[in-house]
């Protein structure tokens, strides 16, 4: 999943992105408005987390622009201002949830997952497709024989884009865009490396290869599509 943080404190924000990126989140960091309305117009993100004091934007304005242009990235906001009156200012503009500076990172994570779910429209960090169920706490693959498999970062990263999203093909550049902060200098080579290793554990019917477009995960109802 890849997170957008706006935030102009450097050190926090080099914290938040060092402690999601060890919870397989891809991570940029933009310091002020214009730095993150660049990354929001160039780049697709899953949440954005938003400090509303920023030094040449009020953050509930950025976020009001985001949401009437139609953008709909799941918003956490993180501020120093605790007051109920802003926080139900800032739910009112568009924010899925509200944290509130100081904060135990435990929590950040739980309410970032928690509003990442519901838009995606899941009650838990668990996705199933097709009998395979893929665990976010635990890291794990069950499969549908019930056989269990704790994956590394990587494969983790590369079978959640999949899972998410299994009627969709991915690039490779989007597949290698999406390792960023796991592997130091992820390449097409390491994508296809790794997704030989999925198909191991898969099964090589399940990752399929469109010539010239990328790859996807075929659902049982996907196993007709022509592949390469």
């Amino acid at each position: 999943m890849k997170v957008l943080i706006v935030e102009d404190n450097a050190v926090l924000a080099e914290k938040i992105s060092v402690w999601l990126a060890k919870e397989n989140f891809t991570v940029d960091v933009a310091q002020n408005g214009k730095e993150a309305n660049f990354f929001v117009e160039t780049s697709s993100y899953q949440a954005i987390i938003l400090d509303i004091g920023l030094p040449d934007e009020n953050g509930l304005s950025l976020m009001q622009k985001w949401r009437s242009s139609g953008r709909d990235e799941a918003i956490l906001i993180l501020t120093a201002r605790s007051n109920w009156t802003e926080r139900v200012e800032g739910l009112n503009a568009g924010a899925d949830d509200y944290l509130p500076k100081p904060f135990e990172f435990d929590e950040l994570k739980a309410r970032l997952s928690a509003i990442i779910r519901r838009k995606d429209g899941r009650a838990t960090d668990k996705i199933i497709v097709d009998g395979f169920l893929l665990n976010a706490t635990y890291r794990t693959l069950t499969t549908p024989d019930h056989k269990e498999f704790r994956l590394t970062a990587t494969e983790y990263r590369l079978l959640q884009c999949f899972l998410r999203s299994p009627d969709r093909v991915f690039s490779q550049d989007e597949l290698v865009e999406a390792l960023y902060n796991i592997e130091r200098c992820p390449t097409r080579n390491v994508v296809q490396v790794y997704i030989a290793r999925l198909r191991k554990i898969l099964g090589k019917k399940r990752i399929k290869t469109l010539r010239g477009q990328g790859y996807y995960f075929a659902r049982d109802s996907l196993q007709k599509r022509v592949e390469a």
